[in-house]
């Protein structure tokens, strides 16, 4: 069967889409992600077939019609797209294909065009709204390289710091450098507010890749990436927020993470060895691993 995937120009929206892209072509089916030009890259990445919304001679032509354009040409059975991507549903439409949303953690269910709805944020940490079908999510960051000092065990317990805004890290190395533990995150000295002191049991890499880190890990602290609260949530890690994004407070309340804008020592120590959040963490994992997987999915929409 032909299944078109619409993708929005986001690398998080569409790492979202990849996991059943992947499990609908290795069932045998003939998949397509449509992007627009600037995007099309960001396709290529996920090593999947690129379909340039190039809009012709109509350099005008909106987005939602040239992907109904190349459905009419290539004449899809399915088409998925996300929370993001109405045009996805209009495109299917089109050719009277079966239109499916997927939903990710930066969506909320909600009424939808779409004949079928699948949701890859568990349902503890869901508010509820929309009629959805679960589906596992299967964290996925694109293609990363293993570092050298990734293939030695951690001599103490190993935490990933991912922060976005600078200014943060001050007060999160204040409150991991009385700790035993190596807290690692992505982050060149020469970008950190004057003054930043780095404990001697960070470790800053030019890069610090989720998908080979989070398995090393005891626990992650963020500034509220659901992208990443996600995968930590799949990998039954304890988490700290350092903002009270939705998802971070959802978290919280399953029992599996902190959020607090000004971590402590103390803090930081129950998160990597507080029973508690390692059990609700643990919870949440099983949750997710217990949801149908994209290959599941895939046979349900290509019967």
């Amino acid at each position: 069967m032909r299944v078109l995937l619409a993708a929005p120009s986001s690398p998080a929206r569409l790492r979202n889409l990849v996991p059943l892209a992947w499990a609908l072509r290795t069932a045998g089916h003939d998949v397509k992600i449509a992007g627009r030009p600037s995007f099309v890259e960001e396709i290529l990445r996920t090593a999947t077939v690129a379909v340039d919304l190039e809009s012709g001679d109509e350099a005008t032509l909106a987005e939602s019609a040239a992907l109904a354009e190349f459905a009419k040409l290539w004449r899809p059975g399915v088409v998925v797209s996300d929370g993001q991507a109405p045009a996805g549903t209009a495109a299917a439409r089109a050719v009277d294909a079966v239109a499916v949303r997927l939903l990710g953690a930066l969506d909320e269910p909600d009424a939808s065009d779409a004949d079928t709805t699948f949701d890859t944020v568990p349902a503890s940490l869901r508010a509820g709204g929309g009629a959805v079908h679960p589906v596992r999510h299967v964290p996925y960051f694109g293609p990363v390289e293993v570092p050298t000092w990734l293939r030695r065990k951690a001599r103490r317990a190993r935490v990933l710091l991912s922060l976005s805004d600078a200014a943060l890290f001050g007060t999160v190395f204040d409150a991991v450098a009385g700790t035993d533990l190596e807290v690692v995150c992505a982050a060149d000295t020469a970008n950190l507010p004057a003054g930043t002191t780095v404990p001697a049991n960070v470790r800053l890499v030019d890069s610090a890749p989720p998908a080979a880190l989070l398995p090393t890990c005891a626990a992650v602290i963020h500034d509220g990436d659901p992208e990443l609260a996600l995968a930590a949530a799949a990998h039954g890690l304890p988490q700290h927020s350092l903002t009270g994004s939705v998802l971070a407070r959802r978290v919280e309340t399953a029992g599996a993470g902190l959020v607090d804008e000004a971590p402590s020592t103390g803090l930081i120590r129950q998160l990597v060895a507080g029973e508690t959040l390692r059990a609700g963490a643990s919870a949440l994992r099983d949750e997710i691993t217990a949801l149908p997987a994209p290959r599941e999915i895939a046979a349900q929409l290509t019967r």
